[in-house]
């Protein structure tokens, strides 16, 4: 699939990135931030097709796991359109994205209460979402 079954929007690379759930289900991150919700002093993001629960990451729902097939076609779709076989963006929409777009997965996060090895006094040993 190539767009969310909550909205039809298609995934982009932008505000509608394709975000898995714990439960292994997928949808746009613009819906997962609507459905995030605290419950029982605990954020948590139901899943619209099992109702099973997923912990809000501490960074929020941006921090949840792309799913990497979704998101290396809508990559790949982006870097060499088809014409034929598949409807041409929205051109409202196309070029609108104001957020800078993402292209890898974090290669982790930043551990705030760990302090920083001796060697490495500016920043983190590898690429991650503070740095």
């Amino acid at each position: 699939r190539v767009e969310c079954i909550i909205c039809y929007s298609s995934y982009d690379l932008c505000g509608r990135l394709p975000r898995r759930l714990y439960c292994g289900h997928t949808f746009c991150q613009a819906c997962l931030k609507r459905l995030d919700a605290v419950a029982n002093e605990q954020r948590w993001i139901p899943c619209p097709q099992c109702r099973q629960n997923t912990p809000t990451p501490r960074g929020g729902v941006a921090m949840l796991d792309l799913d990497l097939a979704t998101f290396l076609a809508v990559k790949a779709d982006k870097d060499h359109p088809r014409v034929a076989g598949r409807s041409q963006p929205d051109l409202a929409t196309k070029g609108s994205c104001k957020e800078k777009a993402v292209t890898q997965q974090p290669a982790r996060l930043c551990q705030d209460t760990v302090p920083p090895a001796p060697l490495l006094r500016q920043g983190c040993c590898r690429p991650c979402l503070c740095c």
